[in-house]
């Protein structure tokens, strides 16, 4: 997927279902001049998105720069649909036109003043990199707004295609559309648009169908760390602090530290990229996963309740967090499992499927009450994980295969299938691997060498050369002898135990599991 531009800090959001009606007095202006987009123009103040619509981050950075073009070249644009509240004036289509105009006049493409108060601070890496991107290819292309506006009034300073691009800027302006009607209206309105043209896609439109259950407010607080928007603002006080704080504990377990290709650090993040783009749907998978009863795989939307005051949003994220504390963190209860060896494939791509299908198994076995199940997988776990580095490549084929809604039951049924095997002492074949996760398929399984494209190695070989010979020095718990990632889940151990008469100096120390040091050897 294309590097993505957030604008989203551009035009704020509110909620204008609070005033079902529209002012009926006065004229609606019918078009937009630059001059009006800028911080000082009143119509700023007033301009709000619907509170649901998804985040204005889809257009990469040559697409801002061609509407910016189109714009001072005096090429068609598409009108700019608005509805009026008695407060605000929403766009209901043109968000992202909106937006790209305003980010050039206060040189904000994700990293400016604007952005920084949006985001409480918290711009992660990628989005300045993204934004530093936009901002050089604007400048390059066109220039920068001040530059443009210097040109009007000092075009003997400046070429000649610049004062042009200046005197239409001058003079251009965007058609307005309005919609008449009350909030229903205007969200129906929405919809209808935002389904046609660049529609929006299936998760995106899921979850701004359900945007005010517990599911949906939950995957949006943690993909943000609880920054950006505040959907829950209007929840009680107490509800909105436990959000908030779970939200940034959920989105620092999945998501940091920030990912980067080619991957140069066994420090990987469970969770992949913390694009919204690109792990909203992962997060509403998750949560319905982990939130779903016994005996089921999932949870279904219509049975995640609408939200009124925080109390189910609270109660979703809080279950969330007790599953995945078995996966990683330092909590007693935390298997700390190694990213690269668990949910990376081998040549560094990251697999939602292999995160949500071990979730599932971990749910399974709390909801069943069966606690020697992590035991046995801890005694058998460097077997496990030697056999998941040396087959990776033929699981990632077989789950190819697979149909998308059926991967996170037969990745579990997987892990769930070598957790037993070595249990019982029995050694796992490719074959019966392949069996387990895409039956009556060997014969489809494709070679696993892929032929080099180029001279160059391109950066999924960069990855897997690094993945390789870095797994091979990696840390590991002197327990159980699986593979440690110490900057997330190591626990600090006694190798003499304390009641034995041990002692807290360095010589007597060792780094761990967290399940290893409080169930194993205890």
């Amino acid at each position: 997927m294309a590097e993505s531009v957030v604008l989203d800090a551009m035009i704020k959001r509110d909620d204008f279902a609070i005033t079902s009606t529209a002012p009926s007095s006065g004229e609606p202006i019918k078009t937009l001049s630059i001059e009006t987009l800028s911080s000082s123009g009143m119509l700023v103040p007033l301009l709000r998105k619907p509170d649901f619509q998804r985040e204005t981050n889809h257009w990469s950075p040559a697409q801002v720069v061609s509407f910016l073009e189109s714009f001072l070249d005096n090429e068609l644009i598409p009108s700019i649909i608005l509805w009026r509240s008695t407060q605000f004036v929403f766009v209901i289509d043109g968000g992202h036109r909106l937006s790209a105009l305003r980010a050039w006049i206060d040189d904000d493409y994700g990293d400016g003043p604007n952005s920084i108060g949006y985001y409480s601070n918290e711009i992660n890496n990628a989005q300045k990199r993204i934004a530093n991107k936009a901002r050089a290819l604007v400048e390059l292309k066109i220039g920068k707004y001040s530059l443009l506006r210097d040109a009007l009034i000092k075009p003997e300073n400046h070429p000649e295609q610049r004062v042009v691009r200046a005197r239409n800027m001058a003079t251009r302006s965007l058609s307005l559309q309005w919609v008449e009607g009350d909030a229903d209206k205007a969200e129906t309105s929405f919809f209808k648009i935002n389904t046609q043209g660049t529609p929006l896609d299936d998760a995106e439109e899921t979850l701004l169908r359900n945007r005010n259950r517990s599911i949906a407010i939950a995957a949006r607080s943690i993909i943000r760390a609880a920054t950006g928007h505040k959907y829950w603002s209007k929840f009680l006080d107490d509800n909105r602090t436990k959000i908030e704080a779970s939200a940034k504990k959920l989105h620092s377990l999945f998501f940091n530290p920030e990912i980067n290709q080619p991957i140069k650090t066994l420090d990987l993040p469970l969770g992949g990229t913390r694009s919204p783009i690109q792990s909203l749907d992962m997060l509403m998978n998750l949560i319905s996963l982990t939130n779903a009863e016994q005996g089921t795989i999932r949870r279904p939307l219509s049975e995640f309740p609408e939200d009124p005051d925080g109390s189910e949003t609270v109660k979703v994220l809080e279950t969330c967090s007790r599953v995945a504390a078995r996966l990683t963190g330092t909590g007693p209860g935390s298997l700390g499992l190694h990213p690269a060896v668990y949910f990376y494939t081998e040549r560094g791509r990251h697999l939602p499927d292999l995160l949500l299908g071990f979730l599932l198994l971990c749910r399974n076995k709390l909801q069943s009450n069966d606690p020697a199940f992590f035991r046995k997988f801890t005694e058998n776990r460097e077997k496990i994980e030697n056999f998941l580095i040396e087959n990776k490549a033929i699981i990632t084929q077989a789950l190819q295969i697979v149909r998308s809604k059926n991967r996170v039951e037969k990745v579990s049924d997987l892990f769930n299938y070598l957790i037993q095997s070595y249990a019982e002492g029995k050694n796992p074949t490719d074959n019966e691997i392949i069996a387990v996760i895409a039956p009556n398929s060997v014969s489809k399984i494709l070679s696993i060498t892929q032929g080099a494209d180029g001279e160059r190695f391109s950066d999924d070989a960069k990855s897997a050369i690094f993945i390789r010979q870095a797994l091979k020095n990696a840390m590991k718990c002197p327990i159980c002898h699986g593979y440690l990632d110490p900057a997330k889940s190591g626990s600090y151990d006694h190798v003499v135990r304390v009641q034995d008469g041990g002692k807290g100096g360095d010589s007597n120390g060792q780094i761990t599991h967290p399940y290893c040091n409080t169930a194993m050897k205890n």
